[in-house]
């Protein structure tokens, strides 16, 4: 028991220094995630050797996982900027909501792009048009990353091709069409909690990007279908990846799919397509891909981002490596009497310390999967509900250990003062909004 309060001592006191050292002492985030790894380990008896093969596993582990993403979505990002695409579509969304509801339409996009697609890398490609279409309508920059972050969010965690979603909904043995079909539902007020709550914050740390190429607004804009065909590429080659399983397609088209579907691929070609209508811009850069050309400035900036993303990670692998999970599964998965709120609470709770939504709610169904009848969620549409009860506690809370948190805060150049003041309340608002869904479906269904 005592090793128990001193791993709980170290989880509070690393958070807190995590967030000191950030906000108040304005220490580079990277720097900081290290700092409070070692806080951490300190804290809780953890060996340092230990700390350390944890930490460096972990940013191994993200580095291959997201590092390649991050480098190719940055390099999508730049040219789709530079080429005049994002502010095709800037003004292509300003046409179908106009500039008072930009922000809406880039919650509505975020909702359906992050199905196939990562939300992490979903965010980076599309945050030159959320820069684009704060710059042009004028509106905070904050109300339009957290905009896209909610909408991204809510599918991301809700609803399957989504691993998350996708493996509780197998540990549970649920129905994947009432899971994709009640967790769509549900993510649409969870995305739209998200967007209101991003238009308060927006007005309250009001920011516009600098980040903006605004050297020549006179020159010729590519066609839509040209800007939306550099994003819309490796969504729909990661769509067609997932149908083709759905579908059964056969395996010689499926390898093919798998192919084309990985996300290193698909982003490779959209590169291919974000360099060839940027080369339409502007033929005669010939400079741009070299060493002193943009490509590169894309490159070294996806450097420091991949850093500091990957550090996240590296934290997250610290503590799960201690055995603070097994002391929260211990505290909360006797209390079967709690109903929907069990799967909840447990998926919450680890996400909030661990920082991976994905653990968080695959661990919440393999610990009340036994419980199910004595919960009363044995039926067929009582898996149901216990999938989204699971992946509803596991929206909140987002904060520094999280890898999204970092990717969201350097792309969108928000501070990091201003990402903990926001992030983590819309995560919670957007956590709340699901349950309370869930508690209805609970009522109509069982």
């Amino acid at each position: 028991m005592g090793s128990d309060i001193f791993v709980i001592a170290g989880l509070i006191l690393s958070m807190v220094a995590l967030i000191l050292f950030t906000v108040k002492f304005r220490l580079h985030p990277f720097l900081s995630l290290i700092f409070s790894s070692l806080i951490f380990s300190f804290i809780s008896g953890m060996n340092v050797q230990e700390m350390l093969q944890s930490f460096t596993a972990g940013l191994g582990n993200a580095m291959s996982e997201i590092g390649i993403v991050i480098a190719l979505g940055t390099i999508i990002g730049v040219l789709f900027e530079k080429s005049g695409s994002a502010e095709t579509v800037a003004k292509t969304i300003f046409k179908i909501f106009g500039k008072n509801k930009a922000a809406l339409g880039l919650a509505i996009t975020g909702y359906f792009v992050s199905m196939p697609v990562f939300c992490d890398t979903a965010f980076v490609i599309l945050s030159p048009i959320a820069k684009r279409l704060s710059k042009d309508s004028k509106i905070s920059m904050t109300a339009m990353a957290l905009s896209l972050f909610a909408g991204l969010h809510a599918t991301h965690i809700l609803v399957p091709p989504t691993p998350g979603p996708l493996s509780v909904t197998g540990i549970l043995n649920a129905d994947i069409t009432l899971v994709v079909l009640l967790g769509a539902a549900v993510a649409v007020p969870v995305t739209l909690i998200g967007y209101v709550a991003a238009n308060v914050f927006g007005k309250k740390y009001n920011y516009i990007p600098k980040d903006i190429d605004d050297s020549d607004d006179d020159r010729k804009l590519p066609s839509p279908a040209a800007a939306f065909l550099t994003i819309m590429t490796p969504v729909a080659l990661m769509l067609l990846k997932v149908l083709g399983i759905a579908l059964n397609v056969g395996d010689n088209i499926q390898k093919i799919l798998n192919l084309i579907g990985e996300p290193i691929i698909a982003l490779s070609i959209s590169v291919v397509i974000a360099a060839a209508v940027y080369a339409h811009t502007y033929p005669e850069d010939s400079d741009a891909w070299g060493f002193d050309g943009i490509i590169a400035d894309s490159i070294r900036t996806a450097g420091q981002i991949t850093l500091i993303v990957c550090a996240g990670g590296a934290f997250s692998s610290v503590l799960a490596a201690s055995h603070l999970q097994k002391i929260l599964i211990n505290v909360i998965v006797p209390s079967a009497a709690l109903g929907i709120l069990a799967p909840f609470i447990i998926g919450f709770i680890l996400r909030s310390c661990i920082g991976s939504g994905t653990v968080a709610m695959v661990t919440a169904a393999t610990m009340i999967s036994p419980f199910l009848n004595a919960i009363g969620l044995g039926s067929d549409i009582g898996h149901v509900i216990a999938v989204l009860s699971c992946a509803a506690g596991s929206l909140a809370v987002l904060h520094g250990n999280d890898d999204f948190f970092w990717v969201i805060a350097t792309t969108s150049e928000m501070e990091t003062t201003t990402a903990y003041k926001t992030l983590p309340i819309v995560s919670v608002l957007q956590s709340f909004t699901a349950l309370i869904c869930v508690y209805v479906l609970s009522s109509v269904f069982l």
